[in-house]
Order: structure tokens, then C-alpha cells, then sequence
């Protein structure tokens, strides 16, 4: 009776400890269910911390993506920027392996996610991949593809030609990449993105290049002699901390072309059009009294227009506007996205106007009454060559770009 209480009691005891497993496997199914759902569907600000932390969990958290994921790999563009980021942290080969071929696809929705799960963690064997995409239309791309290709060892030469690129993000991984390998003549890019005070209309653009910048070198161990980025630069404080590191790199900078020189303020801006398309990439132009046309954020270049020219856009635009009867959204959230901002004088607070979708193709979102403001507006841009590359066919990419964003605008200058 002794040995068969005490096999009674052993499988008992065993069938508890079973029932315990089982319910704590349950717990973390749940627990995993829940960090995906939020990860894919949660709030915007939620998303990354539940992917991160699906991540976390490690194969269990990646098995569930590669769940979704699929054989075919169709589920990648479903799951949305913040687990595709997130995937950049995970070990499956399997995971980034899907991530490639969706940088390659033109029409895959979410590239600069992908462009920047893929630099994370970047592996030496891709290099001549990095190094691919590194000319990307999409300057979020760009900009990731040149770190990743820099961590990969990638060549010093190509990551110089780089710091020459039309968008700021580009030049300051270019110049981060080269700092990291060693390359210090760099800083004299990088000083130049402290010393910025642009705007884009009341976008305190120039504030944020000098945060971004400010971190990435004090978290390379640089000592900025005090400065503070989130002060201008022409304060005492800082432009001594300025002048104490120029005095620090010994010699003189670098030649520099415009768009590398630190941009100041724009005054006069009457009318601005930001364009980000996920598949055509982002344009930023503003029209002003002084009739400018400015392509570009920090020091942008500057087209010279007809005098009037601006008053007579402003005039059209504001037509356009009126006849909207106050309406100043359309679509929904997405990572197309169009914003127009008028000032009637150059006094005047912006009106904004913004046009939003995701990545299909929205007939007719773009009212008719901005469409046909637009047609003088983009009549105004130069097309052709151009040593600027915010120029390069500058007409040409813009009118791709309000096609796939909001519908064709008609060309004026036929």
C-alpha cells in the first residue's frame, strides 16, 4: 500500500506541475498575442516599445512574426513600420532575409523602415547590398543604407561622395560613418550642421539638425566645450564652444558646396508645398515675396523668379483655399502625405492644408479646386541638369510625386 500511495501522490504531483507548465505557456501565448496586436494596431507612440518588446522575448516574439511573415513573405507590408524596424534587432536569418527583396520592390510601402531594420545590425557579407541602394530615390533610404554600408566596412571613397548628397540626413550619416572610421577631417561637416538656424515656415528644422547632430558626437565621446543645442548658435556660449573645436581640428575646412554650409533663417515666405511620398520621394519648396523659389531644407537653393511672380501664385492659391469652405484635411493618416501652407501676406500666420493616405491608390483625393491651384505653382520649377542635386529634373520628379500622392496636376507649360 506504501508504493502504490506514494506512486498516487508522485503522479499527482506531476500532473500539478504539468497543469502549472501549461498554464504559464498559456500566459505567454497571451502575453505574445497582445505585444503583436498592439505592436500592428496599437496607438502610434505604443508601437516600437511593443515591437521592441516582442523582440525581447526572442524566439518565441520571432516566431510570431515569421508566422505572419509567411512562406512567401507577403505578410512583410501588413505588419507596418514598426515591427519591419523591429525585425532589425531579431537573429532569424529567415526574417532578414524577407527584408532585401522588400527594399528592392519600388512599390513595397514601408522602404525607409525596412532601409532601417536592415542597419542595425548590419553584416559584413552585405556590403555590395548596402552599397546598391545607397543612390535610392527615397533620402530616408539613402540615409540608412549609408550608415549600414559604413558599419559594413563599406569603401571611405563612396561614403565622401556621399557627404555631397542634396538631403542633410545623407550628409550626417555620411559624416558620422567616416567619423567612426576614423576620419576626422568630417567634423567640419558636422560643425556646420551645429551652427544651423534655419526654418521651414514656424519647422524649427536647423534645431533639430543641431540635437541630432549634438548626441551622435557626444555619444562618440566628443566633447563640445558646452555647447547647447538647444540654444542658437550665435549665443556667446556657443559660438565660443564653436570656435574651440574649429581651433581643435587644426587647418582649414574643406572646400563646401551651399546645401553643405550651415542655412539661416528665411524671411518673406508666403507660400510653401511639402511633398513625401513613400515611392517617389519627399520634396520641400516655398515660394516668397521677394519672389524666390527655395527647394530644399538648411541652406536651400534659390531660384530667381519674375517680379510678381509670388503675389500672383499667392492670389490663385488663396482662391483655392476659399474654395474648400474651411475643409483643411483629406484622407487619413498614411505615409503619403502632402501639406500646403499659405500666408497671404508675409505677415500672416500659415494656413495649412494637408492631404494624407497610406500607400494604395486613392482616386480623386486631392480636391479640384488645390489641384488647379498647383498648375501655376509647379509651372515655376526649372527642369534639366543641374550641379545642385535638389534641382536635378526638379519639375519632372515633382509632378511624379503629386500623381502618386493626390492625382496629376496640369502642365502649364505646354
Amino acid at each position: 500500500m506504501g508504493d502504490l500511495l506514494r506512486l498516487s501522490l508522485t503522479l499527482t504531483l506531476v500532473g500539478i506541475i504539468g497543469s502549472g507548465l501549461s498554464a504559464q505557456d498559456k500566459d505567454a501565448d497571451k502575453e505574445i498575442e497582445r505585444l503583436f496586436t498592439a505592436a500592428l494596431n496599437g496607438r502610434v507612440v505604443i508601437r516600437p516599445q511593443a515591437a521592441n518588446r516582442l523582440v525581447a522575448l526572442g524566439q518565441a516574439g520571432e516566431a510570431r512574426i515569421l508566422k505572419e511573415l509567411g512562406e512567401d513573405g507577403l505578410g512583410l507590408a501588413a505588419m507596418g513600420p514598426a515591427i519591419i524596424e523591429a525585425i532589425g534587432l531579431c537573429r532569424s536569418s529567415e526574417l532578414r532575409e524577407a527584408l532585401w527583396p522588400a527594399l528592392s520592390n519600388g512599390d513595397f510601402p514601408w522602404r525607409p523602415s525596412v532601409a532601417r531594420a536592415l542597419a542595425e545590425q548590419p553584416r559584413d557579407t552585405e556590403t555590395a547590398a548596402f552599397q546598391l541602394h545607397l543612390d535610392d530615390p527615397l533620402a530616408e533610404v539613402r540615409a540608412a543604407m549609408t550608415r549600414g554600408f559604413g558599419q559594413a566596412e563599406g569603401s571611405l571613397e563612396v561614403l565622401e561622395e556621399n557627404l555631397l548628397d542634396g538631403d542633410d540626413r545623407v550628409r550626417q550619416a555620411a559624416a558620422l560613418a567616416l567619423l567612426d572610421r576614423g576620419q576626422k577631417d568630417v567634423l567640419w561637416y558636422l560643425l556646420e550642421e551645429l551652427k544651423r538656424e534655419d526654418k521651414y515656415f514656424e519647422r524649427p528644422t536647423g534645431t533639430s539638425a543641431r540635437i541630432t547632430v549634438s548626441r551622435a558626437l557626444s555619444k562618440r565621446g566628443l566633447d563640445l566645450n558646452g555647447y547647447d543645442s538647444r540654444k542658437e548658435p550665435t549665443t556667446p556660449s556657443n559660438a565660443k564652444a564653436i570656435e574651440q573645436l574649429e581651433e581643435s581640428l587644426k587647418g582649414e575646412p574643406p572646400p563646401m558646396t551651399s546645401w553643405q554650409t550651415a542655412g539661416g533663417p528665411i524671411s518673406l515666405e508666403c507660400i510653401g508645398l511639402e511633398l513625401r511620398s513613400c515611392r517617389a520621394g519627399e520634396f520641400f519648396l516655398r515660394w516668397t515675396d521677394d519672389d524666390r523659389l527655395l527647394v530644399g531644407q538648411g541652406n536651400p537653393a534659390v531660384v530667381r523668379l519674375p517680379p510678381g511672380t509670388t503675389r500672383k501664385l499667392v492670389r490663385g492659391l488663396a482662391a483655392s483655399y476659399d474654395g474648400l469652405e474651411g475643409k483643411r484635411f483629406f484622407g487619413a493618416p498614411g505615409c503619403d502625405l502632402e501639406q500646403v501652407l499659405l500666408r497671404r501676406t508675409p505677415s500672416s500666420h500659415s494656413e495649412a492644408l494637408v492631404i494624407a493616405k497610406g500607400p494604395a491608390l486613392v482616386p480623386d483625393l486631392r480636391p479640384t479646386p488645390l489641384t488647379e491651384g498647383y498648375a501655376p505653382l509647379i509651372a515655376t520649377l526649372p527642369d534639366g541638369e543641374s550641379t545642385d542635386p535638389r534641382l536635378q529634373h526638379l519639375l519632372r520628379r515633382v509632378r511624379t510625386a503629386l500623381a502618386v500622392l493626390g492625382g496629376s496636376v496640369a502642365d502649364l507649360r505646354r
